[in-house]
């Protein structure tokens, strides 16, 4: 006699908590990164979104999903205040890791997109949960509706032909992602604990890792489309437009903490990057 079984599935997410939040005007929160995916909802307002591999602005109603220890910054636009959701989640899966890194890093959801009705239904029936206390039905129904936010994202991929991951790839990725981790490590403790201004060597993080540096550049070639070293620059000049925003800050100064050569050099990347000069930027800044 035949039987068909059900597969054993041992996958484990966390909740890391979510919260609802109307922040003013000229609200901006200074770089961070989480163990987690922060799923951010935009309900009235705009935000934008810096992160180390570019820029996004969300409208009202909008989605994103920035992937887990991906270095971002947040604000306000409009000069009016802002209401958003974020929630933090994790999961252990190497593989659906991999997929939702890969697939909504750097994407907005909108109202056009197809899995848009269900997610907002489903971070609308969150934020109704919001409360002071949480019985264990509570912490139940939460843990259900999580799932059901990952199960969207999944299915999408899923439709879109997209799910299947070869182990390779996977494996490769998360080594990526490593070196990735070990060079925003190095560059803040160069920015904000070396005692004088040093430059971050790529090619001891790789060398750290047991891996040739040619290997190293097909693994970000592929992952992130661009070298380490650029990479790393990109990285150096998002933190180089939080640094310009700070109270008193001075081109000269941040350049010397990015441990540019000098500060024409530092202008000449800021431009080249963002297609306008650091003092241009600061301008745009204290009048938005």
């Amino acid at each position: 006699m035949a039987i068909d079984y059900l597969p054993v599935i041992n996958t484990h997410f966390t909740l890391f908590g979510g919260h609802q939040e109307t922040v003013p005007a000229d609200w901006q929160w200074p770089a961070e990164e989480h163990p987690a995916f922060e799923l951010m909802y935009i309900l009235k307002g705009r935000q934008r979104t810096i992160t180390e591999t570019g820029e996004l602005v969300l409208q009202a109603g909008e989605f994103t999903v920035i992937p887990i220890e991906t270095r971002h910054t947040n604000y306000a636009l409009d000069h009016r205040p802002m209401t958003y959701f974020c929630m933090h989640f994790n999961l252990d899966d190497p593989a659906l890791r991999y997929l939702l890194i890969r697939e909504y890093a750097g994407r907005v959801i909108t109202p056009a997109d197809a899995i848009y009705p269900a997610l907002r239904t489903q971070a609308e029936h969150l934020m109704a949960m919001i409360g002071p206390d949480y019985n264990l039905a509570d912490q139940l129904d939460l843990q259900v509706s999580v799932i059901d936010v990952i199960m969207t994202l999944v299915k999408d991929l899923k439709v879109a032909g997209k799910f299947k991951p070869h182990a390779a790839d996977v494996d490769q990725f998360m080594l990526c992602h490593q070196l990735a981790s070990d060079l925003k490590a190095q560059l803040d403790y160069q920015i904000y604990h070396a005692a004088e201004p040093q430059q971050t060597s790529v090619a001891k993080i790789v060398a750290a890792r047991n891996i040739s540096q040619s290997y190293a550049l097909k693994l970000f070639q592929k992952y992130y489309h661009e070298s380490p070293q650029q990479y790393l620059i990109a990285l150096k000049l998002a933190t180089a437009k939080e640094l310009l925003c700070q109270p008193k800050a001075r081109i000269n100064a941040v350049s010397a903490k990015l441990a540019y050569a000098s500060p024409s050099h530092f202008t000449r990347e800021f431009k080249k990057h963002f297609g306008q000069t650091p003092r241009a930027y600061m301008r745009q800044e204290k009048l938005e």
